[in-house]
């Protein structure tokens, strides 16, 4: 197994702290834009190109020590009661599932011509986006390709898509996100005019059940699938909890970020990013164009970093001190031994000689003091 360098791991890990979790089926990767941004899909680089033989550098800010007392009042953290929405697994989710399967696995769309649109299929569509009656620059398209349910577009688009007649005129109305990068959009509700030219659709077949993934029926194939939902579901349901709970912490209690924290953390973002730069032969600025950012758009994410982050460390320090939660070294070793096989590392050893040890035992703990207020909290 080809192992993955520590600083993507890094990287990977620092994202997700930037991501809400959503708890909605088939909607996690919602794009802002109308129409779905085009992202470069050649990744054949080898794990010498992501390190590089080049030199890190190391975050010049050095955390200072603190009281946490004097910066955090803690409010209610135990019996928290959170409603967590229940997710079902439907025949819907299944088909959906199947047709990106197929579709991954370079199926052949067939024509579809005595129904209406369902999630899952492809359809080639004309639309035309107006705000306040007029034209938009960029929301008028013909012969576009999409996936319905796939989510490229922006929340509510694919959704009203459901059920419409091929060569039928349908009215689209959705909202663009208060963030949108065209301020005269952002926030603005809008009226796709759309019509469905064809509708194409991956067919199941015995053959792509039993050679290609290794089923003897449709039946236990799609039962596999169900199996497959019901456990994403279930975590999906146990981070939404999670999130719940650990907001609800964070609103109830009274927080003052130290400066020197806050400092910390942004440098930590900016030191992170400036190294995968540098494994990769530029510099910070050309590999944010690469990826479509703005020097805005980074800063936004430097300061929702830092502050998270810091906000994170008062809630730990703070629970764990007065909970007396504790990671032992048995605990840390075992998860460190996961990481290590979970990203293709021979060792434990090795794998250390790359991380940093301080933040894996950071990110432990916090998942203890969770795993804690989780443990205390109230389902209603």
């Amino acid at each position: 197994m080809k192992k993955i360098p520590v600083l993507l791991i890094l990287c990977i890990s620092i994202a997700g702290m930037l991501i809400g979790c959503n708890n909605k089926k088939n909607d996690v990767n919602n794009e802002t834009n109308p129409t779905p941004k085009v992202t470069n899909d050649d990744d054949t680089n080898e794990e010498d190109d992501i390190e590089g033989t080049f030199t890190p550098i190391e975050n010049p800010v050095v955390k200072e020590d603190y009281d946490y007392n004097d910066y955090i009042k803690l409010g209610k953290y135990k019996g928290i009661e959170v409603k967590v929405e229940h997710l079902e697994v439907t025949d819907e989710d299944i088909d959906f599932t199947i047709q990106m399967d197929l579709r991954d696995n370079a199926a052949t769309l067939t024509e579809v011509t005595d129904r209406a649109v369902k999630n899952g299929d492809t359809v080639i569509m004309d639309f035309a986006g107006y705000h306040n009656g007029e034209p938009f620059e960029g929301g008028t398209a013909e012969g576009y390709e999409l996936t319905v349910g796939s989510g490229v577009f922006i929340d509510g688009f694919e959704q009203q898509l459901v059920g419409a007649e091929p060569d039928k005129e349908i009215d689209v109305n959705v909202t663009f996100p208060i963030d949108y990068h065209a301020a005269e959009l952002a926030g603005e509700p809008v009226l796709f005019k759309v019509t469905v030219k064809s509708i194409q659709h991956y067919e199941l077949t015995e053959d792509f059940v039993k050679n290609i993934k290794g089923f003897d029926t449709k039946e236990a194939y799609r039962d596999s699938i169900r199996s497959k939902l019901e456990a994403e579901y279930a975590d999906l349901m146990a981070r939404q909890k999670e999130n719940d709970v650990y907001y609800a912490v964070i609103s109830g209690s009274d927080i003052t970020l130290p400066d020197n924290l806050l400092e910390y953390y942004e440098a930590d973002f900016r030191t992170v990013y400036t190294n995968i730069a540098a494994s990769n032969g530029t510099d910070l600025e050309t590999l944010l164009m690469m990826y479509g950012y703005s020097t805005e758009d980074f800063e936004l994410s430097v300061k929702s970093y830092s502050q998270s982050m810091a906000t994170r460390e008062l809630i730990v320090k703070a629970i764990s001190t007065i909970e007396g939660i504790e990671l032992t070294e048995d605990e840390f070793q075992a998860e460190v031994a996961q990481f290590a096989e979970q990203y293709g590392y021979a060792s434990s050893e090795e794998f250390l000689k790359k991380a940093n040890v301080d933040v894996l035992k950071e990110d432990m703990l916090f998942n203890k003091v969770m795993e804690f207020l989780v443990a205390e909290s109230i389902e209603i």
